[in-house]
């Protein structure tokens, strides 16, 4: 089994649509008066959760006339957030068909299919045009990724000159052997985690430039979700929608930032 088919199998196989929706019924949560905040808890599973979605965001100059291109989107918490706050128009790409069908979904749930679009594709082929987009981002993506530089190389094509690209990742930033299973990976079949300065090696080779390098581990200590789910239930958690399973995955990855050998780092890059 290729990389691509380990990721997809990792990513896919639960019906997310269901699982959000009995949680957010179970929480109280009226799907018909649904908002981008409503679904926090389980559609940005990053260090940091929302909050480092708004810190990378600010980066991005975003306004009303950007073309936003999320890379490895997921279910679109990130991209709905963005097109919410700053009414910029995304597109969102992922590996995973189960992914996007979820992101398309709550987009509509959200009223926000006029602002955001979804498309399965790979990193390596984004399948869209050169030059048209303004701004790029990839959160918590790259760990799957083990040719990073061929996407950075599409993620390039597909920016205009001087359009920023935000890359918030779990990098490696000490030795030892990382204890799996991890929220992207069951093992290091699919886990490609690499330090920052191979991530700014990779991009400088696709045709950018590093502006900014930043640890956020102290920001985003503890687990990738809010302290509690909205509305103070339980019942709407990444471990109600995801399964107990995913708790250990969580208590991994911190304890890998906790040994030092993982961080959650922002790289901002600019297209040259």
């Amino acid at each position: 089994m290729d990389v691509a088919d380990l990721v997809r199998g990792h990513y896919g196989g639960v019906d997310l649509h269901a699982g959000i929706l009995a949680g957010l019924t179970a929480a109280g949560v009226d799907a018909d008066r649904l908002t981008v905040d409503d679904l926090s808890a389980v559609d940005q599973l990053h260090a940091g959760f929302s909050g480092a979605t708004r810190h990378l965001l600010g980066h991005l100059d975003l306004r009303p006339d950007t073309r936003l291109l999320d890379v490895g989107c997921g279910i679109g918490g990130p991209a709905r957030l963005a097109a919410a706050e700053f009414g910029c128009r995304v597109t969102g790409v992922d590996l995973s068909p189960d992914f996007v069908a979820t992101a398309r979904s709550l987009t509509t749930l959200v009223s926000l299919t006029d602002r955001v679009d979804f498309r399965v594709a790979s990193g390596e082929d984004l399948g869209v045009d050169d030059a048209s987009f303004d701004a790029a981002m990839m959160v918590h993506v790259g760990m799957n990724i083990p040719d990073k530089a061929a996407v950075f190389t599409d993620v390039r094509r597909a920016l205009r000159d001087g359009g920023t690209f935000a890359v918030f990742e779990q990098m490696r930033v000490g030795d030892g052997d990382l204890p799996y299973p991890l929220p992207w990976a069951e093992d290091d079949r699919s886990s490609f985690v690499a330090s920052p300065a191979e991530y700014a090696r990779d991009l400088g080779s696709a045709g950018f430039s590093v502006i900014v390098t930043e640890d956020r581990t102290a920001e985003t200590s503890g687990p990738p979700g809010p302290p509690g789910p909205p509305h103070g239930s339980p019942s709407l958690s990444p471990m109600a929608v995801f399964g107990p399973e995913f708790g250990r995955r969580i208590g991994n990855n911190i304890a890998a930032t906790r040994a030092g050998l993982l961080a959650p780092v922002l790289i901002l890059a600019e297209a040259i």
